[in-house]
């Protein structure tokens, strides 16, 4: 699990709801850090979170967050009686529908969030979907890791659902044969408040069993609790609708491969350059520092391009 230092950061409450909400089911309520990103209709927006002016802007179906590091965005469904889900850092997120009544189908590409939800009105649900691993709403507060192992050669995917309240349905189902599913025809396993379930890549048909939560993500959540107030209330949620999980990743893989070959390719140019300057430049003080800033920039550079585009192979 990652850890992480403190660090100054702007904080921007949300003091008004309701007016959020006239032209979106869906908000950003709350956000702290340096920024995100946030891409629509495959065009990306970066938004600086220091500058203030994210607060109530509106969250739609198909939108993708992406939380820089050490950044946390709060989305507040339906003038809060849907609930709140919280982005922690480097977290890719999709929003697949809203039902109006506060629930939704959202799905986790990376990364880490909470949510809080009060009493769904109307048979609605709050589903998340990870890439194999679906958890419903049965209480109020829920959290949900799906991280890759980049060090390991297959990319191994690691799933946690863990409940600080309530309950949760907990899905699990074959990705190589399921892309759409009839919830109803599923028996979901039920996890308890203070008990956590993990899933592997490695062992898709393993057993589901459920343990204490963590003690590395208590102490993170209580670090970064939820700060937009949700609604009080609870009541289980009957599911009947066909969901459609197999959301594609394109956009993020993309994002990832072409923004690491642009950085592997200024880092290669830089390094070059750095090597023509001590080649040619007068052997001094001058001469060798900038050669040496260009040559250990570029490498730095090479490095993290080569990073981004091996981490865009181990996405789904």
């Amino acid at each position: 699990m990652k850890s992480f230092t403190p660090l100054a950061i702007l904080t921007v409450l949300f003091f008004s709801v309701m007016p959020l909400f006239s032209q979106s089911e869906a908000a950003i309520s709350y956000a702290e850090g340096n920024g995100f990103q946030l891409i629509r209709n495959g065009q990306s927006t970066s938004y600086d979170i220091l500058k203030g002016d994210v607060i109530g802007l509106p969250i739609q179906i198909g939108d993708m967050v992406l939380t820089d590091k050490n950044s946390f965005v709060e989305i507040q469904l339906n003038s809060g009686d849907g609930g709140v889900i919280k982005l922690a850092e480097d977290t890719t997120f999709t929003v697949t529908s809203l039902d109006g009544n506060g629930g939704g189908v959202f799905k986790l590409i990376f990364g880490r969030i909470r949510v809080k939800v009060a009493a769904l009105t109307g048979g609605s649900r709050l589903w998340v979907s990870g890439y194999d691993t679906v958890a419903g709403v049965r209480g109020t507060d829920f959290g949900y890791d799906l991280f890759y192992d980049i060090a390991d050669e297959g990319g191994e995917r690691q799933t946690s659902v863990y409940c600080f309240e309530g309950a949760v349905d907990v899905l699990q189902y074959d990705k190589k044969t399921v892309s759409k599913i009839d919830l109803m025809a599923l028996e979901p396993f039920i996890l308890d408040a203070g008990k956590m379930v993990k899933t592997r890549s490695t062992a898709p048909n393993a057993k589901l069993k459920s343990g204490k939560i963590d003690k590395d993500i208590s102490a993170y959540w209580s670090a970064y609790p939820i700060i937009t107030t949700v609604g009080g209330g609870t009541e289980k949620l009957e599911v009947s609708e066909e969901l459609n999980l197999d959301s594609s990743l394109d956009t993020v893989k993309g994002t990832y491969e072409t923004g690491g070959k642009i950085v592997f390719a200024a880092g290669v140019g830089m390094m070059t350059i750095g090597g023509l300057l001590r080649a040619f430049l007068p052997d001094n003080e001058t001469a060798n520092g900038l050669s040496t800033g260009l040559l250990a920039i570029g490498g730095a550079s090479v490095l993290a391009g080569g990073g981004m585009m091996i981490y865009s192979f181990t996405l789904p």
